[in-house]
C-alpha cells in the first residue's frame, strides 16, 4: 500500500482508522471512522464494491490490519492540512442525561449485546451495520446522539450520519459513562 499526498485525494472514500478521540478532534470532512479492530467487520456495509478507499492513519503498523482490495493508499494524519479538518461534537453523559430538548438517542449496539439498557427517552436502536439501510428511520430535523458500549461504534455511527447530512453527536464514554452517571 502506498502513501498518498493529500492533494491527490479527490473522489475516493476516506476511512479514518485512528482512535475515536483522534477522529473526534479533527478529521477530513465526509470521512468515516472505522478503527483497525472493526475495519474489516463493517467496511462492506458502508462502502460500495466499486468505491476506491484511502485510509487515514497515524501509525504505519496498522496497515496489515486494514488491507483490502478497495484500499488504494493511505494518508498520514499529520500530513493533512489543519485547515481542512473538522471535528465531531461530543457531549458528556451527565449533560446528555439532563437534556430537555427534542432529540433522537440512537443506540447502535446489536440487541444481543445490550446488557445495560439505554435510557428510554427518544430511544431508537439500530445496530451500526444496519444504519445505511435504515437512514429513513431517522428524523433529519433532530439532533442524533449516538450511543454504544464504550464510544467506538457511536463515533463511527456519528461519522457516517454526518456524511449523510445529519446533525450527530457522540455521548462520551458510551453506555459505560451513562450507567456510571445514573448510579
Amino acid at each position: 500500500m502506498k502513501e498518498l499526498i493529500f492533494a491527490d485525494v479527490v473522489d475516493e472514500k476516506v476511512i479514518d482508522v485512528r482512535t475515536q478521540t483522534a477522529f473526534q478532534a479533527g478529521h477530513l470532512k465526509n470521512a468515516l471512522n472505522l478503527n483497525p479492530g472493526n475495519f474489516k467487520k463493517y467496511l462492506d456495509y458502508f462502502v460500495g464494491d466499486d468505491e476506491k478507499i484511502v485510509v487515514v492513519i497515524d501509525d504505519v503498523t496498522v496497515l496489515d490490519e486494514i488491507s483490502h482490495d478497495s484500499v488504494i493508499g493511505y494518508l498520514m494524519a499529520d500530513s493533512i492540512p489543519e485547515d481542512t479538518l473538522v471535528g465531531v461534537e461530543t457531549i458528556p453523559a451527565s449533560e446528555f442525561l439532563g437534556l430537555e430538548t427534542d432529540y433522537i438517542l440512537l443506540d447502535v449496539r446489536t440487541p444481543d449485546e445490550i446488557t445495560r439498557p439505554a435510557p428510554e427517552k427518544n430511544l431508537l436502536n439500530i445496530p451500526f451495520e444496519d444504519l445505511p439501510k435504515r437512514l429513513n428511520d431517522l428524523d433529519q430535523t433532530k439532533t442524533i446522539y449516538t450511543l454504544c458500549g464504550s464510544g467506538n461504534r457511536s463515533t463511527a455511527a456519528a461519522s457516517y450520519l454526518l456524511t449523510q447530512g445529519f446533525d450527530a453527536q457522540v455521548i462520551e464514554g458510551g453506555m459505560k459513562a451513562v450507567q456510571a452517571v445514573g448510579e
